[in-house]
């Protein structure tokens, strides 16, 4: 099993699709989230299970290098704008033997600037050292990347680290999304995440709408940025403008 990772990783067989993210206000893409696919017709076509053996053998490190380079180079390729949106294990970050400095390298041969680049760290995985986290992603800021926290509220540290990081974006897990036109206490949730982002001058981008009545509640809640298989689902050849959403809006 180790043995098939590692020729995934020198074979360089996956394969970076592009979800778009929607400015909805103004009709605009703020950007798009990088995201792998192992090789096609294999269980390893999965992220998810290709990214848990990869962390199960110590390749993690390794194949999300070679995913940054993959989803630097094709947004360059492709002429995509906006920001490109890379995930980052924080994991990764903290392993001392990861090499520093990489993703810059990369978008510097790329041709793209720092500024145009969003560093995701996701909350689903534990982090043993907030401290030495931070410190790693402030980094990150230094050379002008932005910084967004993912899944936020899926998992225990969340807040904390939006308070010692301060970071640009968060990203809201789809669970809050999901059905929250139903459930009061997903709307109470929400509108305490924009009054705090308020306060804190950060994005928020809705993720994970996959129905109407969760794209028109959350339009009228105030959402502005936002990402889903109702808006748009990966691909490849990901669209390039806004497609107009019908929102029919609830009679005075």
């Amino acid at each position: 099993m180790k043995q098939t990772i590692q020729n995934i990783i020198d074979t360089q067989n996956i394969t970076t699709v592009f979800q778009p993210i929607f400015d909805v206000k103004h009709s605009t893409i703020l950007g798009y989230e990088a995201l792998t696919r192992g090789p096609k017709n294999t269980k390893f076509e999965s992220p998810e299970r290709l990214f848990y053996y990869a962390r199960e053998f110590g390749l993690l490190s390794e194949l999300e290098i070679l995913c940054r380079d993959k989803a630097i180079n094709k947004f360059s390729h492709l002429s995509l704008t906006g920001q490109l949106f890379l995930n980052v294990s924080p994991m990764v970050l903290l392993n001392k033997n990861h090499p520093q400095g990489e993703t810059k390298r990369l978008i510097e041969q790329a041709g793209i600037s720092c500024d145009n680049i969003v560093i995701e760290l996701s909350e689903k995985y534990p982090t043993p050292n907030d401290n030495a986290l931070c410190d790693a992603l402030n980094k990150y800021k230094q050379f002008g990347f932005n910084v967004a926290i993912d899944d936020l509220g899926v998992g225990y540290s969340g807040l904390k680290l939006w308070s010692q990081l301060q970071p640009d974006i968060v990203k809201i897990d789809q669970y809050f999304v999901r059905d929250c036109h139903k459930e009061p206490f997903k709307e109470k949730f929400l509108r305490a995440i924009f009054d705090l982002a308020k306060c804190t001058q950060a994005k928020v981008i809705l993720e994970g709408i996959e129905t109407h009545d969760e794209y028109l509640f959350l339009s009228n809640l105030g959402m502005q940025y936002a990402q889903g298989y109702y808006l748009a689902k990966p691909s490849e050849q990901p669209q390039l403008t806004f497609a107009e959403v019908e929102v029919v809006l609830p009679a005075q």
